[in-house]
Order: C-alpha cells, then structure tokens, then sequence
C-alpha cells in the first residue's frame, strides 16, 4: 500500500512582506486621517470655547458700559487717561451706573495686559473719584494666547455740548485678537468686534 504525501502551499515569504508593507501603509494613512480629525475637532473645541468665553466677558463689559458715563481712554496701559480715543487705546475707563463691591458708581477700568506672563482682558474697580487702579483680574480664560485689543471712544465732546439738543452719545468700538488652544498643534487664530453706544441720557 502507497501513501501519496500531498506538499501543503503557502505564502512565500516575499509574499508575506508584500502583504504587512500594503497593511502597514493602510494603517498608516488610516491614523493619520483619524489624528488629523482628532485636531480639527480639537481646533473647533477650542475656538468654540474662545468665543463663548469672551463673548462672555464683552457681554458684561457692554452691559455696564451702555449704562456708563465719563469715558475715556488710555494708550499707555491705564496710566493716563485721554477722553476721546480715535486711534484706539489699550485701556477705558468710565463711571459705572452700579453699586460694585459695596462702593456706590464707581470708575471701572479695563485693559488689554502688557506683560509676557498674563495675556488677558483684565479689570479693575477703582473708587468714585477719576484716577488710575492698579488691583487688575483677568476676565478672560487662560487658554487664550496672544490676546490683544483696542477700546475706541468717539463722539465724547459732542456729549458735552452745552446745547441739550445738539448732544450725541459716546460711541465704543473693542476689537479683539488672539489665538484659542493651549498646544500649539491646535491652536487657531481669531478676530472679534463690537461696538456700542451710552444708553440715551439727553433730556429737553
């Protein structure tokens, strides 16, 4: 009796490397199209939360503002202030119409840090008196970077025209810039503005 033995096939091993070089090069395509997904939902996460965050801040600073009075600006960090800013200015103060902090309409002060370590939209509530405040607080988030801005304040001598009926009210304008994200794979640039105008005071 004869037993025929049957040569079992199977991949040779040039075959083999072909097969693991095609899958590795599918795998890698396939991560790196699910890494650059992961950093754009990152990227809109972070710009999302740069929004909300200071569409948050100038919410209460319009707020205030439009019930505010005596405006002014300045270009130097808040150490002097000017009253109409055409050119913009890195600092505003005004009279607040609210009682803050148990002091009765006192001057609130905003400015844009100048220093490396804090980048941030930053507050200050002075006294009841016009002057300088030097006890700022961040308004805005840490994760935003290289934050910059401008307070423009038109139309103050015309507020102060000695005919009622001639009188405007102040306009402001606040530009923003900065970039959202705290690596720096992700992080993505953004520009804001608003204007506003003091709420209507003019009486005949």
């Amino acid at each position: 009796m004869k037993y025929q033995y049957r040569k079992n096939k199977g991949f040779t091993l040039v075959e083999m490397m072909v097969a693991i070089a095609v899958f590795s090069i599918v795998m890698v395509t396939a991560m790196g199209a699910l890494l650059n997904v992961i950093d754009a939902n990152n990227k809109a996460r972070a710009i999302k939360t740069a929004i909300n965050n200071i569409s948050f801040a100038l919410e209460g600073i319009t707020k205030d503002m439009r019930m505010g009075t005596d405006y002014s600006c300045s270009t130097n960090g808040g150490v002097s202030f000017l009253g109409d800013c055409t050119s913009g200015g890195d600092a505003i103060r005004f009279k607040s119409s609210k009682k803050i902090g148990g002091v009765e309409n006192p001057y609130v002060y905003y400015k844009f840090s100048s220093t490396t370590e804090v980048q941030a939209l930053e507050l200050c509530v002075g006294g009841t008196t016009a002057g300088s405040c030097s006890d700022y607080a961040a308004v805005t988030s840490s994760e935003l970077n290289s934050l910059t801005g401008k307070f423009y304040i038109l139309g103050v001598a015309e507020s102060k025209n000695p005919t009622p009926t001639l009188r405007t009210q102040p306009r402001m304008i606040i530009t923003i810039s900065g970039e959202a994200g705290s690596k720096e794979k992700i992080r993505t640039s953004f520009d804001l503005q608003t204007s506003l105008s003091q709420v209507s005071r003019i009486k005949i």
